[in-house]
Parts: structure tokens; sequence; C-alpha cells
């Protein structure tokens, strides 16, 4: 089995992307292709050409999907290992994907541990409406619809010529319309046990402007992702005014309603 490694950098050096050390020096993995949505001018093609890095340049930024999906077609592994550039990995990760070949659970989607502090980031549970996270890790082993977050999952790159990224949504919601539209389409989802991955996550900003920029990417991409039917528009909905309203107390702006 050889492994392709993705990563998304934006406006940030290709150096600094968390697991690009360990990726490059895993033995099981045959390339790693970085997709570059930066906006601000950099040494990253002469770097991952350095480091023997596939890079491809967005041009600015695409969008997470358009560059999930830009990245992909570079992919020549058997899987393909999806991270964003802030995700701290260890080796025992790609040993974990590698043993899937001989695995006798069939899976076409593995998703790791993804903590973030103490609070268990991904895998999660989605009931249509909502990411519901496990409060234990003793409870994802044997869950049933299995949801979670772009980074660390593993899928064969058999699974790309079923489904895409919607590139509908520019940067949120995208993990969980991924997974569901696979598993739609046939493909199994299942818990990588083992491994421990880390990644920083927060929706929020420490200025009003960066926070008000943030809310706005969050609503288009809602509202995409919630057209489905009145029932999940009308869920976005409620959901957004609740956002906008702890917003504009948190920063004392009506800006944000």
């Amino acid at each position: 089995m050889s492994i392709s490694v993705l990563v998304v950098l934006y406006n940030q050096s290709l150096d600094d992307i968390a697991c690009l050390d360990v990726a490059l020096a895993a033995p099981q993995v045959s390339q790693v292709v970085v997709c570059d949505n930066s906006t601000i001018a950099n040494d990253n093609e002469a770097r991952a050409a350095e480091r023997g890095v596939t890079y491809v340049s967005m041009g600015g930024n695409a969008g997470l999907s358009v560059a999930y999906n830009k990245g992909v077609e570079r992919c020549d592994g058997d899987v393909v290992c999806v991270f964003d550039d802030d995700t701290v990995v260890g080796a025992d990760y790609f040993e974990a994907v590698a043993a899937l070949e001989k695995s006798p659970e069939a899976w076409d989607i593995a998703l790791p541990l993804v903590m973030a502090g103490e609070a268990i980031l991904s895998p999660s549970t989605f009931d249509g409406l909502r990411s519901r996270p496990f409060s234990d890790v003793g409870e994802i082993a044997g869950a049933e619809g299995l949801s979670g977050i772009n980074s660390g999952m593993a899928a064969r790159r058999e699974v790309y010529s079923r489904v895409r990224y919607c590139e509908d949504l520019f940067l949120d919601l995208i993990d969980h319309r991924f997974l569901q539209d696979a598993r739609a389409r046939g493909c199994l989802v299942v818990y990588l046990e083992g491994p421990r991955l880390a990644q920083s996550y927060s929706l929020e900003s420490d200025d009003a402007e960066g926070a008000l920029a943030r809310l706005e990417i969050f609503s288009r991409d809602a509202r995409a992702f919630y057209s489905g039917s009145p029932s999940k528009a009308a869920y976005c909905r409620a959901m957004l005014a609740m956002r906008r309203i702890k917003l504009a107390l948190r920063y004392r702006s009506l800006r944000f309603l």
C-alpha cells in the first residue's frame, strides 16, 4: 500500500506544516502534496522542490474544497491522507493506516482520534443537523454513523472516483458533507484505532473584525450545507441567529446582528 499525504496551506510557510517532517520520514508515505491557498508572497514552491514535495499553487485563496479536489488529482497513492497544516501527528499514524491493508474489516475511509486539548474533536456523530462529539474515547469503537473532520482522514484513492469535495462550500462543513456524500455512495467509514492526533480548533477570533469576517464565511457555508430541506434551512436560520447574538454580546457590537 502506498500513501499520499495531502495538505492545504494558507498564508503559512511550508516548513511550518506540523505533519511535514513526520510524513516525509515515514517509509509508508510515497508522496506529499501541498496545495497552497496563500494570498501573500512566499517561497513555498522553492522549498517544496528542495524537500521533494509536490507543490500546487492555487493562485490565491480558491477555497478549501477546491484545493482539496485539485490536490487529490495530483495524488497517486493507494490511500490519500488529508491534513490541516497545524495537525500534529506521530509515526504511529502512518503505521496504523498501512496496517489497514491486512485488516479483516472492510473500509473505505478511516477516521483517527483527533484531540483539541482534552476534548475529542474527531470522530463525532452527525444527526443530520449538527455534529455531536463523543465525551469519552471508549464510546467511539463500534459507534455507527461516524462523521469527523478532514484532518487525519485516510481514504482509499478509489473513493474519490465516487465522490468529490463539495465546491459550494468554501471553508466550513466540508468534512461532514464529504462523509455524508461518501456514505450515500456506499463508502464504509470506520474508526482508525490507535494513533492520537492533536489539533487546534476555534471558530472565534481575538478581534471583532476577524470574528465578523469568519462569521460571514461560516454563514455562507452553513446556508449552502443546510439547503436540502425546509427543516434544515429553518435550523440554519435559528443557529446563525444565536451565533450572531452571542458574538454581538461578546464584542459589544451591533454589527454582528
